[in-house]
């Protein structure tokens, strides 16, 4: 036994020498430079097709309309965040996330909104991230317990489960539920916070196996910094403490004796970072709008969803992860998922007993794992961490805080590792043996592991061609979820993108004209506001944006209802009185239109669009100096590029130097 484990580490035949060019080829597949190479290409050519994709969603309001991303003085005084009039969960979001706000704030300053750039990062995280799983994997199987042999009757767990690392950061990079944490630009969250995360475990491993104490000092150091860093980056980041006395548990036997803990406890006191900034902003969260602190990614909880409830809807939305990460299929950006108020139904018992299951199992792998070393405790211990692991980082987004979005696949993203880890190490180790030889490191398993691997970057490339542009993004979410409000409603703005700027809160509405295309898809855009109304007749923007549909349609009377609707739903909103002023105008009622522009901007002074609907109402009646004003007005409150010769044009007509 011992000469075939020779045999197999210098690349020989068990029974004999191997020919040169199996040798060669042994070399090559094994060669840790391709296996690097390898992720890098399939993750690009997955991602290939997203590189322009527009921003979408929550990237317009937390990105593209975010002033704090624009000007870096916000992040060498925080406080002035307060005084902006912006969304209060922007404010929250940028206070508890400054890490991750940066980078957005250096992709702003190097090329503006041109979307690639942010798209370039997001892919350049996941890929770094997906070679951090690898590395990963490849130190744990080197750790102490798995590298010392036991009776000397199995292979070493490095041979054995060679090409581990290798599947672990393959699938991790081309599955298709990664699309939307790489692709959903706003979400840059997700995979920065997993960069700081898997980085800060991988060099703590490298610091605990360091033959130096330089070299050991220097990587605590750093992973302690990474800790530190994925506090400020995302509040999941908050497992990090736990996972690390976990793997420290696992993979580095021995007594916790006061050294040990001294190392252990800096990491735990990072913890704090986030309860305390937290607190800190509890006391100036938006609660005058309903809502109450609630914590982890809305600190607000418009919604009022109990954390029971909430839990009990969990249940079955982890499960609905583990069932994407096993079976990529119907996946959808919005999902239409059922709030769940009773313990006892079916929808929350069944998923309950599968977690129970799945965390049992985990559990009594890592109590068996605990007697044994070497290639007999390395299934046992990595398929055992790889199920806490998931668990734990999911522990932050589907227990008891509530978030008023019950489900997003990006928040899969991070726990995925874990899956792939305790799934192909399973795999591995069911794997037979063939004359001495482990069949995971065998060519049939390579050439299963390439299917996959090519079946998996297929998929994903196709799910990515969803993202190409808003309205394929929003018809694939409509057809998947047909009774959510919040589809119908995107999609109508996201066709409405494709029209003239009637929306873009400078421009005469009723002035546009439209041809027979254009009629058509205003059609539509009328008909799913239509939809998202009956669906939710709470919402007041669904009125307002239906208001200035039927306004360009030109059916007055309907829009007048609408916005009336609007403002009766959302009093604080000041759109809806100043889409009524573009209806007032629209039928020549200059006077009552400049009234309403006028009382949309004294019940909302940082409302740009009111301050541009009466500059251009100004324009037609020739009051150019007034016009100036209040263009500058609208300049001031948010820079823009377009406004520019407006202004300076329109000095020059007045005669203002």
């Amino acid at each position: 036994m011992k000469k075939r484990k020779k045999a197999a580490r210098t690349g020989a035949a068990p029974h004999g020498p191997a020919a040169p060019e199996q040798a060669e080829e042994l070399n090559l597949r094994r060669d840790p430079l391709v296996h690097v190479l390898l992720v890098l290409a399939i993750g690009f050519a997955v991602y290939s097709n997203i590189i322009w994709a527009p921003f979408v969603f929550d990237d317009q309001p937390f990105l593209a309309g975010n002033p704090l991303i624009k000007d870096f003085g916000f992040f060498t005084d925080p406080q002035r965040v307060f005084a902006l009039p912006v969304n209060p969960d922007l404010k929250n979001n940028f206070m508890l996330r400054p890490v991750a706000y940066f980078t957005f704030a250096l992709n702003y300053a190097l090329h503006g909104l041109d979307v690639g750039g942010y798209h370039v990062v997001s892919l350049l995280l996941h890929l770094v991230n997906a070679l951090l799983v690898y590395l990963l994997v490849w130190l744990t199987l080197r750790t102490p317990v798995l590298r010392m042999e036991e009776g000397g009757e199995d292979d070493h767990p490095a041979e054995r489960f060679y090409y581990l690392p290798l599947a672990c950061s393959l699938l991790f990079a081309c599955h298709p539920l990664q699309t939307q944490a790489v692709t959903y630009v706003i979400q840059r969250f997700v995979p920065l916070v997993a960069l700081f995360y898997i980085g800060a475990l991988v060099l703590y491993v490298a610091g605990r196996l360091a033959a130096g104490k330089a070299s050991r000092n220097g990587l605590y150091l750093a992973s302690l910094l990474a800790c530190v860093l994925a506090m400020k980056t995302k509040e999941n980041a908050f497992t990090l403490p736990v996972l690390i006395l976990l793997y420290e548990w696992v993979f580095f036997r021995g007594a916790f004796t006061a050294p040990r803990l001294l190392r252990l406890l800096p990491f735990a006191l990072t913890m704090a970072i986030i309860p305390v900034k937290l607190m800190q902003l509890s006391s100036v969260a938006a609660t005058a709008q309903g809502g109450k602190v609630a914590g982890a990614v809305n600190l607000v909880n418009f919604k009022q969803v109990s954390s029971w409830e909430y839990l009990m809807t969990q249940f079955g939305v982890v499960a609905t992860y583990l069932r994407l990460l096993l079976l990529p299929v119907e996946q959808n950006f919005d999902y239409d998922y059922p709030l769940q108020k009773t313990l006892l139904a079916p929808a929350v018992l069944l998923p309950l007993a599968l977690l129970l299951a799945v965390a049992g199992i985990g559990a009594w792998l890592l109590y068996r794992s605990r007697g044994r070393r070497g290639a007999a405790c390395a299934p046992l211990a990595l398929a055992g961490f790889g199920i806490w692991w998931f668990f734990i980082t999911l522990s932050v987004e589907s227990s008891v805080v509530p978030i008023d979005d019950l489900i997003f696949e990006h928040r899969a993203y991070l726990p995925s590792v874990g899956f792939f880890i305790a799934a192909v190490t399973g795999i591995f180790a069911l794997l037979p043996r063939r004359a001495g030889e482990p069949l995971g490191t065998s060519r049939p398993a390579v050439a299963a592991l390439a299917l996959l691997v090519t079946v998996s970057a297929g998929a994903a490339y196709a799910r990515n061609t969803v993202w190409e542009t808003p309205v394929s993004l929003w018809r694939d979410n409509v057809r998947k979820s047909p009774q959510k409000a919040r589809s119908h409603f995107s999609l109508g703005v996201a066709l409405a993108d494709t029209l003239p700027p009637w929306h873009t809160d400078d421009v005469n509405l009723m002035l546009l004209p439209m041809d027979a295309r254009q009629n058509e898809v205003l059609g539509e855009v009328v008909r799913e506001f239509q939809t998202a109304a009956r669906l939710d007749p709470q919402s007041g923007a669904t009125y307002t944006f239906l208001g200035g549909a039927l306004l360009v349609q030109k059916r007055y009377r309907e829009a007048t209802d609408a916005l009336v609707r609007a403002a009766a739903l959302e009093p604080r909103d000041a759109r809806p009185t100043a889409f009524m002023g573009q209806v007032l105008e629209a039928q020549g009622d200059l006077a009552g239109a400049r009234r309403k522009y006028q009382e949309a901007i004294a019940h909302e002074p940082s409302a740009q669009y009111a301050h541009l609907f009466l500059a251009l109402l100004h324009l037609r009646e020739r009051r150019h100096a007034e016009a100036l004003a209040e263009f500058e007005t609208a300049y001031a409150l948010s820079p823009r590029a377009d406004l520019i010769a407006t202004i300076a044009r329109l000095r020059d007509v007045a005669g203002v130097r």
